[in-house]
């Protein structure tokens, strides 16, 4: 439990009724009796930090006449946030932010990651102490992402160090150290820390293969075996661009160049000739604890895959507008019943780490997606992606009293109006958490 966390039980030991002209529950209108799940005059009951009930003023007043009620005029209610994909040790590179009006992408990955490499050995060059420079930007991006809403973030990190990155602080940060290597070299030596972490780490993290075009079978497997003993969340990059695909299908383009450039191919792994999820599938690695994050470039059959395997979907549209690589297929997500986790990814291509933006992106990118789902997929999508949805992502009876109190202007006069001006906003939404 975290101090916030302890800090709110402590608050909201006593019940008490939390009134807003608006209640945002981040349910399916068909689970709740109220317009895209919105309760206008809604109200929270909530005792030792945990949501005992809820609905319309009117009713709980009645209902829970001997409790004190709360104004919370001018704002409106609802589940905190979820951030469901970040590298928060990559925070110090900002490649995002200084490269923006300098270069463009245009759906290449290998130039960024040339980029990203060339930034790193630089930074540790120059910086006597980098990794405390590292350490504090890492936690001062977290604590932004805390400022604006944010309850939980699944992060992924190279160093072992990073898994400190949320220690001491409100927001929950659920760590992922990421491992490749795709020559038989580089699987043994990565099996043995994979080993290792096992051996002395496996009640506080978790393990992750980066992609099915860097990671060789054998360690994607292994990881995978290691995160159902541990009961983690199996997440990868999967079908980030159309070369990641082109090399997995047919071992050319700029991805088999780069392996070549880089000394991390020797021949030994063997071109599954299918996409990413296909392969992902082959080797017996998707299933319902499986996030697959991007995820834009899947065709309809593996759609139908992650949806017959109740696999998970991160969508990051900052990250994919910034590199170019398209745009993914929500729609098509959402008609197989998959709702999509949103991620800001890292600073490294991303210029802002904000959620409210990654909603505004996401409308920009898809102006016919309806608001509730998009804010669904910032709360709700990210609990289920992670397999805390008993806990947060919505305001329903048990969960625990993670809400966000946020700004409302009088002239919104509508449930639609309200989410439209949630899913647009981007960076100017003021929220805080509900003390």
């Amino acid at each position: 439990m975290t101090n916030q966390e302890e800090s709110n039980l402590q608050k909201t030991s006593l019940p008490v009724i939390h009134r807003s002209p608006w209640l945002l529950t981040g349910l399916p209108p068909d689970a709740l009796k109220g317009s895209h799940g919105v309760i206008e005059d809604g109200a929270l009951v909530v005792a030792d930090g945990l949501i005992q009930a809820l609905g319309t003023y009117r009713n709980i007043a009645r209902e829970f006449s001997q409790y004190q009620t709360q104004e919370h005029a001018g704002s409106l209610l609802a589940p905190a946030l979820i951030n469901a994909h970040c590298h928060l040790e990559l925070s110090h590179l900002d490649l995002a932010g200084r490269t923006q009006k300098k270069r463009t992408y245009n759906g290449d990955p290998v130039v960024w990651i040339r980029d990203l490499l060339t930034e790193k050995e630089r930074f540790a060059q120059y910086n006597a102490d980098a990794d405390k420079l590292i350490m504090s930007h890492a936690r001062q991006s977290l604590r932004s992402m805390s400022a604006e809403g944010v309850v939980f973030i699944g992060d992924v990190g190279n160093a072992l160090t990073s898994r400190a990155i949320g220690h001491g602080v409100s927001t929950r940060v659920c760590f992922l150290l990421e491992l490749l290597g795709l020559t038989k070299e580089s699987e043994t030596k990565t099996m043995a820390r994979l080993e290792n972490v096992a051996a002395t780490d496996s009640l506080e993290i978790g393990c992750t293969p980066h992609a099915p075009y860097s990671t060789t079978p054998g360690l994607i497997q292994a990881i995978k075996k290691q995160a159902e003993r541990q009961n983690h969340i199996f997440s990868i990059h999967v079908a980030e661009s159309n070369q990641e695909v082109e090399f997995l299908q047919t071992g050319t383009g700029v991805f088999k160049e780069f392996l070549l450039e880089r000394g991390a191919w020797d021949g030994s792994f063997t071109i599954p000739g299918k996409g990413s999820v296909q392969y992902l599938e082959s080797l017996g690695v998707i299933d319902n604890k499986t996030l697959c994050v991007h995820a834009v470039h899947v065709d309809a059959a593996e759609i139908h895959i992650l949806a017959k395997k109740k696999a998970k979907v991160c969508l990051c549209p900052g990250s994919n507008r910034f590199l170019g690589i398209g745009k993914a297929p929500v729609t098509e997500f959402l008609a197989h019943g998959i709702l999509p986790a949103l991620g800001t990814d890292s600073k490294a291509s991303n210029e802002v780490l904000s959620m409210w933006r990654e909603m505004r992106l996401l409308r920009e990118d898809h102006p016919n997606l309806p608001p509730e789902l998009i804010f669904a997929m910032a709360t709700r999508g990210g609990a289920e992606a992670w397999g805390v949805a008993s806990e947060m992502g919505s305001l329903e009876p048990g969960k625990r009293a993670l809400v966000l109190k946020i700004r409302c202007d009088e002239n919104l006069r509508s449930a639609q109006e309200i989410l439209e001006y949630l899913t647009t906003a981007g960076e100017s939404v003021q929220a805080g958490f509900l003390e």
